[in-house]
């Protein structure tokens, strides 16, 4: 299972206004995983304020069936149909999908570790657990995915130009404008040389 195998693919990708289809990145780490399925579901237990969206791997048992291999994709439907919710469906999806690429010690597979990785994130001053550092990772892996990197510096030069704005580049990109502004930060290559 590699990130960036994934990664290379979406470079050679040919993508119309820049936009990277969530059908198409499911399709790839499918083939580039373990997983042989991934389904979506939206339910309104999920408050976005605490939670946009998780990820849960089968083999599981009811209420949500899922065999070996297979894989849930839960979104909070407050946030889908929420202001945005086009743009946070598409970003939250896709970093909930990276998670088919977390390591053994990444996964939460426990009710232990998912309660450590709750507490963790909403305790700023706690050591990060792998599994919140799972989090960040798959963040960063999305939005690497989500805008290719012909694109990106394209985006970035006229940002520079002052020809463009962050506002622009979200919705050009269909995703939520308080996260694409990392993928203009000074030491974006630096960090994605860290998630493959």
């Amino acid at each position: 299972m590699s990130f960036k195998a994934l990664y290379d693919a979406v470079q050679q990708h040919h993508v119309e206004n820049s936009r990277v289809s969530t059908k198409w990145l499911t399709d790839r780490a499918i083939e580039l995983s373990t997983i042989t399925k991934v389904r979506e579901q939206w339910t309104s237990v999920l408050d976005p304020v605490n939670m946009r969206g998780l990820y849960i791997e089968g083999p599981m048992g009811p209420p949500v069936p899922l065999k070996k291999h297979e894989s849930l994709i839960v979104l909070s439907r407050i946030m889908v149909n929420g202001p945005d919710g086009v743009y946070w469906r598409r970003f939250v999806y896709t970093k909930e999908l990276m998670h088919v690429f977390d390591t053994e010690e990444e996964i939460a597979d426990t009710a232990e570790k998912l309660d450590v990785q709750v507490e963790r994130l909403a305790n700023p001053n706690a050591d990060p657990s792998p599994q919140h550092r799972a989090e960040l990772k798959a963040q960063w892996r999305a939005m690497a995915l989500l805008c290719p990197e012909k694109h990106r510096l394209a985006y970035k030069a006229e940002l520079e130009a002052g020809e463009t704005s962050l506002a622009v580049v979200a919705a050009h990109l269909h995703v939520p404008v308080n996260v694409v502004h990392n993928l203009f930060r000074a030491d974006f290559e630096e960090i994605l040389k860290t998630l493959y």
